[in-house]
């Protein structure tokens, strides 16, 4: 069956390569340069050292979808209100929803815009950018976690999609408690995604040294109190498996840092802003978070 990418950035780019070089009918959505250079010339995709070309097929066109039985939502949540509508019409009868959104929100905005579908979330853990249009690095990790959120039409997909993403040799997990696993993917984001897009440091410098790994911590705790208050499963041990992961990884650029260097608007108002707004209304304690925001807005207005 066919997948579709609602979003040709750096990560549905490099999970569109790896299905479709293992035989699977991938389609991208995507706009612009970049897609005129992967009509015109392919993909260029490295990934693992080696740099290949592939034969991708992309439109401008949402309509093309309608024939996907699984759609992929892979834009970034700056763009998803926008794109939800422009998908609704053209939407297969059958086709299961795949969020793979930075934040906790996509997964029911998705639900709303699709009723009676079957709708997954996902969390992607990757280091990939656009080096230029139609270019795709892929320089770190790349596993993906799923799982259902709302069982529906397409449901059936998931089964099929899991095992396709084995077979294209995509390090995949099936998650029982999907919104534990996008708050544990949100906590990460908010200890270190805004951070280093603000001191335009890696992620390990920032766990390593005292003075930003105690910034980390205080926004990952105040993280941690909201998803406790609730009802989400998580608490102060997966801040110290972030940590420790982290202290261990290379030289990977944050999508909020690509972001601030493309001149682009970043997703902080899903991340450290969303966790700030939400503790606050609960009085919940979100120093952390709420300075991370208002600095990340001041870099976005300068």
């Amino acid at each position: 069956m066919q997948i579709g990418f609602a979003g040709a950035g750096a990560v549905g780019c490099h999970y569109c390569s790896k299905l479709t070089q293992a035989g699977f009918d991938v389609l991208l959505l995507a706009r612009g340069e970049h897609l005129n250079a992967l009509q015109q010339h392919g993909l260029q995709h490295e990934s693992d050292g080696i740099r290949r070309r592939i034969s991708v097929q992309a439109t401008a066109d949402a309509a093309q979808l309608g024939g996907c039985r699984i759609v992929v939502l892979s834009c970034k949540m700056t763009t998803l209100q926008q794109m939800l509508p422009s998908l609704q019409q053209h939407l297969h009868p059958d086709a299961l929803i795949l969020t793979l959104q930075n934040g906790v929100q996509a997964p029911e905005m998705a639900a709303s815009a699709f009723p009676g579908h079957a709708v997954a979330a996902g969390t992607a853990f990757i280091g990939a950018r656009i080096e230029a249009p139609g270019h795709v690095i892929h320089s770190a990790a790349g596993g993906l976690r799923m799982g259902l959120w709302l069982p529906g039409r397409g449901e059936a997909q998931l089964p099929w999609l899991i095992q396709a993403c084995r077979d294209a040799a995509i390090p995949i997990r099936q998650d029982d408690d999907p919104a534990a696993m996008l708050w544990r993917k949100l906590l990460w984001n908010c200890g270190f995604n805004a951070i280093t897009a603000i001191t335009r440091r890696y992620a390990s410098e920032m766990a390593s040294n005292a003075e930003t790994a105690a910034i980390v911590l205080q926004a990952m705790q105040e993280t941690v109190a909201l998803a406790r208050a609730r009802g989400i499963n998580i608490d102060e041990a997966d801040i110290r498996k972030h940590i420790d992961i982290t202290l261990s990884m290379g030289p990977v650029k944050t999508s909020m840092w690509q972001d601030i260097e493309a001149g682009r608007r970043t997703e902080v108002d899903y991340i450290n802003g969303y966790v700030a707004s939400q503790a606050e209304a609960m009085q919940l304690p979100a120093a952390a978070n709420r300075m991370l925001t208002r600095l990340i807005h001041a870099i976005e207005a300068w």
